[in-house]
């Protein structure tokens, strides 16, 4: 038979605190597990929602393929590279990551310490955008966009930098090709105009008659025109001597039996092709009225070559040799006095192109030779 034992009330008492405490800490240890739990869980969840921005930065990141985008630490040394880097820049991220930005910049940046300046304004102004070439791997110079933006954390300390590149080397070219192209133009519109203020100035003095002055103004005028058809139809590069040759030729002469050319293929830049013109149409008017070309028998060979090319002069060394041949016209004499066109072939032939040109009056015929640098300087 169990025995009963007696307690005292302040035993009593102090069983039933014990057991009132021991459920106090029972209830306070499943609040700090289900507080745990839910840190644990809300813990979690951020671990995934970060991992899932990371994966779309990244992706983002890897999808700008026309773009290069790279980070870099505070010292300047690359420390992400993205595929749009390595498609613009060569190296792979391997070989990019740990090198110092100054890679990318040209000699000339880097002595003027350009990656360090864009870094120190990207923290003093939030932002340090450029324009400038840059290097790729192999040594290739390309014109690039540029953005440089530091990067912080989360209390707002400085991290390191983020860098952005366009290439937009093709786009650059094309603006310095017009600049180069607006120039030229601008030359050859003051050269054009003082030739037309020379020959219509000579023209007027030298005429009997203001009728013969405007016939030579107009065919002077129509002279300089067709050579300047040529160098359009070739983006003014450089023209082809046969078809100036040719033009000057058939606006004197209809009859092709009487004139004949001869020559190399040669291509002349454009200051030689408008003065080797102006020079065939002052020889071709002086034929038709006074000489192989003013009756009916006459006949006007031109022909050229160039030196032959060899190993030890290179090819812009060579010279153009022309011949401009009169047989079967009237008798020649020497004239007294050079006109205008004598003038301009001799004089100021020579003292633009750099050569010589010389015009010899021979009883059988008008020999006229020219020897000139193929491109003048």
């Amino acid at each position: 038979m169990q025995r009963l034992v007696a307690r005292s009330p302040s035993a009593l008492i102090e069983h039933e605190r014990e057991i009132v405490e021991g459920r106090a800490a029972l209830a306070l240890a499943e609040t700090r597990l289900t507080e745990s739990e839910r840190t644990v869980s809300d813990l979690t969840a951020r671990l995934a929602a970060l991992g899932l921005s990371e994966a779309r930065y990244r992706l983002a990141v890897e999808s700008a393929r026309d773009y290069a985008i790279f980070t870099l630490d505070l010292s300047g040394r690359i420390t992400g590279w993205n595929t749009g880097a390595e498609n613009l820049l060569g190296w792979d991220e391997a070989e990019a990551v740990g090198q110092l930005v100054n890679v990318i910049f040209t000699p000339e940046d880097n002595d003027e310490a350009t990656a360090e300046e864009e870094m120190r304004l990207a923290v003093v102004e939030g932002r340090a955008d450029d324009n400038r070439w840059h290097l790729r791997k192999d040594g290739g110079r390309f014109w690039a966009n540029g953005l440089m933006m530091p990067m912080r954390d989360d209390a707002g300390g400085l991290t390191g930098f983020l860098k952005i590149l366009r290439d937009l080397t093709e786009a650059q070219l094309a603006s310095e090709h017009q600049r180069i192209l607006i120039h030229e133009l601008n030359h050859r519109v003051k050269n054009t105009l003082a030739t037309v203020q020379a020959f219509t100035t000579q023209s007027l003095r030298s005429a009997a008659s203001l009728h013969e002055a405007r016939e030579a103004i107009t065919a002077r005028l129509i002279a300089l025109a067709k050579a300047h058809d040529v160098l359009t139809a070739e983006k003014w590069e450089s023209a082809d001597l046969g078809r100036l040759v040719q033009d000057a030729l058939s606006h004197h002469n209809s009859l092709a039996q009487r004139c004949s050319w001869d020559g190399e293929p040669v291509r002349v830049v454009p200051r030689c092709a408008l003065a080797l013109s102006m020079m065939m149409h002052e020889l071709a008017t002086n034929a038709t009225k006074y000489g192989a070309l003013s009756n009916e028998t006459g006949t006007v060979a031109v022909s050229w070559a160039t030196d032959a090319a060899d190993v030890v002069s290179p090819a812009d060394d060579q010279r153009l040799r022309l011949r401009w041949q009169e047989v079967g016209g009237p008798f020649v004499l020497t004239p007294t006095r050079r006109g205008f066109g004598s003038r301009m072939i001799e004089r100021g032939l020579a003292n633009e192109l750099g050569g010589q040109a010389r015009i010899r009056y021979e009883p059988s015929g008008v020999v006229f030779i020219l020897d000139i640098p193929l491109e003048p300087t």
